[in-house]
């Protein structure tokens, strides 16, 4: 599947603005329009299943309280919390008070995950993915950075995006902040269209008065200082068989020539590119995610006949 070309129509103008950072707007002719409806999101409110984090709801000012979508639930004689009620999360969006925000849908959406997957695969970055279903003229984040570039799929409705620039350098933090008053940068995205969004670039977004607003925004991540140190430490602790304890000066300080050469040696041989490319791998989530790779017969086999 060669999702890029899906998302923009022209995977090597995406590769482009994603070297240059620059905001870009892309109009395919097969845009990922059936990944996710919004009846599905009535279909998982009505099992009362979703469950905080994986749901959240936000406005431009923050975070709604669990309280007043997540009351306690008895189960087997216990008071549960976190679990959503889909009652008082339609009446939010109908007044217009949130927008439902779902998190790591490629945790746990098959079409999702199947599209980041791919998406990893043709960028080598890590990719994750969020739905957000806003009320008509709302915004539901504050102005914000975030550490991420950031693939927008307009799946119903419309939204207005606004983009204030990027960081002028690297040091800089994710989160809300303070921008001139004025956009570099304003669109008005209908369905099947796609926003390029570069890693930092601060925004925000306003549904259209006419009609809630639903996208998909696919997070391609990159690694930072944290990452390449990370990276780096790794490398160098994995570096020959010493022992944990060694006795005495002249052991200790022989332990410590043996670590300074293996060191030297690995250092040696570690070029920027290396460690970059250690350093996304190991961004990578830890262990298979649920419901991933198939794991022997499906449930629904178990019911099949057998001769």
């Amino acid at each position: 599947m060669d999702i890029l070309h899906r998302f923009t129509g022209a995977a090597e103008e995406f590769t482009g603005a994603l070297h240059r950072r620059t905001p870009r707007v892309f109009r395919p002719a097969d845009p990922p329009l059936d990944l996710l409806r919004a009846a599905e999101l009535d279909h998982w409110l009505d099992t009362g299943l979703l469950r905080v984090p994986y749901l959240q709801l936000v406005t431009a000012e923050g975070e709604v309280p669990l309280p007043q979508f997540c009351p306690p639930r008895r189960v087997l004689g216990r008071t549960e919390h976190g679990y959503v009620d889909g009652s008082a999360v339609r009446h939010l969006l109908a007044e217009g008070a949130a927008t439902v925000l779902l998190r790591h849908v490629d945790q746990w959406h098959p079409g999702v995950r199947a599209v980041c997957a791919a998406m990893r695969s043709e960028l080598g970055r890590q990719v994750e993915a969020f739905w957000f279903v806003t009320p008509p003229g709302t915004q539901g984040r504050p102005v914000h950075r975030d550490d991420a570039d950031v693939f927008v799929v307009q799946t119903e409705g419309a939204k207005v995006w606004h983009l204030y620039g990027g960081p002028l350098d690297g040091r800089w933090a994710p989160g809300p902040v303070d921008v001139p008053a004025e956009p570099e940068f304003t669109v008005r995205l209908e369905p099947g269209e796609v926003l390029y969004v570069p890693r930092g670039h601060a925004h925000r977004a306003v549904a259209a008065e006419r009609g809630a607003s639903a996208h998909l925004s696919f997070t391609v991540r990159e690694a930072g200082d944290a990452h390449l140190r990370a990276a780096l430490d790794g490398l160098l602790a994995g570096a020959g068989d010493r022992p944990a304890r060694p006795l005495g000066e002249a052991d200790l300080l022989a332990a410590a020539d043996r670590l300074l050469t293996e060191a030297r040696t690995a250092l040696a041989a570690l070029s920027a590119e290396d460690l970059l490319d250690r350093a996304r791998a190991g961004m990578e989530a830890v262990g298979p995610v649920p419901g991933g790779a198939p794991a022997g017969r499906r449930i629904t086999d178990l019911f099949a006949a057998t001769p």
